[in-house]
């Protein structure tokens, strides 16, 4: 499974324009059936499991688990 860290992550732009364009760069590279984990912190992207799952599906990839532990937010992503 890949791992793409964005937890340390500091943008001056909006953050769910800069979600949005990462998990779309992360489609561009994994082949189908791959799965990648996207680890994010809670107060940087502080959104709901359906707001999540209509970021997959916009792009292309099937959110298989979310999980949150601590201010963490780990998202399992399939191609």
């Amino acid at each position: 499974m890949m791992e793409e860290d964005y937890r340390n992550v500091s943008c001056g732009g909006d953050p769910f324009n800069f979600l949005m364009s990462t998990i779309k760069s992360i489609q561009l590279d994994i082949k189908l059936s791959d799965y990648v984990k996207v680890m994010i912190m809670e107060d940087k992207f502080p959104y709901t499991d359906k707001i999540f799952e209509k970021i997959a599906n916009y792009c292309q990839l099937d959110l298989v688990n979310i999980e949150r532990i601590n201010n963490e937010i780990h998202l399992i992503l399939k191609k």
